[in-house]
């Protein structure tokens, strides 16, 4: 892998062309394959969505030659990959109803800032221990919002259940 990709690096340089690597990434969301290869290229981009959604995202992690961290959003049509203009909409289950449960939020994805829709559904919990679910949120984001609404909002969460969703699959890592 190491002589391949020095092989086409040179290669790319000496004739003024792009190559497109194609690579796989471990489950802790890194590249796989020896270190080497990630100091070779010059931009690494991850192209990401669900199975069963339509949309797709296009993550840049390395890039000489502009922003990182900066989020392209793309739908799958019958022509292929299609860019969505206005990202927010995908992300945004109602239009401007007032809706129990749900709550819009603007998160910065590089230096877009996006619109999306927190749903969150909190019931009595018929378990010891109660449900935690969060989709689109970790785990422990979530543990630190409830204990942060009971020490400060005075809301006892013990025992109930907490579900909580960013609707269209985007995943929130700010608080």
């Amino acid at each position: 892998v190491r002589e391949t990709a020095a092989y086409l690096t040179r290669f790319a340089k000496t004739r003024g062309v792009a190559i497109v690597m194609v690579g796989h990434v471990t489950k802790d969301g890194s590249l796989a394959g020896p270190k080497v290869l990630e100091h070779c290229i010059d931009c690494s981009v991850l192209l990401d969505g669900d199975a069963d959604s339509r949309f797709r995202t296009l993550r840049s992690h390395k890039n000489r030659f502009g922003a990182v961290n900066e989020l392209g959003v793309f739908a799958m049509t019958e022509q292929g990959l299609r860019e969505v203009s206005n990202p927010s909409a995908i992300f945004l289950s109602r239009g401007d109803e007032v809706t129990s449960g749900s709550s819009v939020m603007v998160v910065w994805e590089g230096t877009r800032p996006l619109l999306v829709e927190i749903q969150a559904l909190v019931d009595h919990s018929m378990m010891a221990n109660p449900r935690r679910v969060a989709v689109g949120l970790e785990q422990n984001r979530l543990a630190i919002l409830l204990a942060v609404l009971h020490r400060h909002g005075g809301l006892q969460m013990a025992d109930q259940d907490v579900f909580v969703n960013v609707v269209g699959g985007v995943k929130v890592t700010e608080t």
